[in-house]
């Protein structure tokens, strides 16, 4: 699998969207079935008091659509945290994508707390169930919604093998301490976290982790100061990581 580190510019959509598709390629490229981005990093976490959301349109839009294709025609399953508009009523949600290498949405899962003040545009989502993903029941989460033990809890007992979760989170007074550990440690799942990097308005992100956990321990961590792709091999066998090495790193030098 690979881990899109990236580093989004705040607001920059059409940029950061081309950021998401080259790394898509540089994935594939590199062998990876799997390509994972962090939350938000289309319009960026704090996007909202500088881009506003009429923007955000129901899903899939002509972007999610051709990423689709991209996926497809590479042959990967793509991870993508993107805003979305529910038509009927209006909400806005953070969700996160799941497409398969058949081009085909799978399934998508919209945060159910939404951070107050930097995500106040979003509603809350509903539980969902796991989305199978090459024959893994995947549970996705949301960055803060592996926080509390529940939301995790849920997702094992609708049948999850496997915990994902796209993050925004950065070091310091309120940053991970543990959480994803302990998450693993609840559910005896293991849990796959991809997370970003760069700066968000005043939010350092530089030190942030993308992580492998099981069993109550990291079993790696990775970390950039740029947008980076990450080749992991990751195996599954009899419910827990079997085997994770970092294979290689490759830094994304803007096209």
């Amino acid at each position: 699998m690979a881990f899109l580190h990236l580093a989004p510019e705040l607001g920059a959509l059409d940029r950061n969207r081309s950021l998401i598709e080259y790394g898509t390629r540089v994935a594939a490229d590199s062998g990876a079935d799997w390509a994972l981005s962090g939350e938000l990093v289309v319009p960026g976490y704090r996007f909202e008091p500088l881009i506003g959301t009429n923007w955000i349109a129901e899903q899939p839009d002509s972007w999610m659509r051709r990423l689709a294709r991209l996926s497809s025609d590479l042959g990967v399953a793509s991870f993508v945290s993107h805003p979305e508009r529910e038509t009927r009523t209006g909400k806005l949600f953070n969700s996160l994508f799941v497409i398969g290498r058949n081009g085909q949405i799978l399934g998508r899962q919209r945060k159910l707390k939404p951070t107050p003040g930097s995500e106040d545009w979003s509603s809350a989502g509903e539980p969902g169930r796991p989305i199978p993903v090459d024959g893994i029941k995947t549970g996705l989460l949301i960055c803060a919604d592996a926080y509390k033990p529940l939301p995790a809890l849920r997702l094992r007992d609708s049948g999850a093998q496997l915990l994902v979760s796209a993050a925004a989170w950065w070091p310091g007074e309120w940053g991970p301490k543990g959480e994803w550990e302990a998450r693993t440690l609840d559910t005896g799942l293991p849990m796959i976290v991809c997370n970003r990097t760069g700066c968000d308005d005043d939010a350092q992100l530089f030190d942030s982790e993308s992580v492998v956990t099981d069993r109550g321990e990291k079993l790696l961590t990775v970390r950039a100061t740029e947008s980076t792709v990450f080749i992991v091999n990751c195996r599954l066998r009899q419910g827990h990581i079997a085997k994770c090495k970092l294979i290689k790193s490759i830094v994304l030098k803007r096209e």
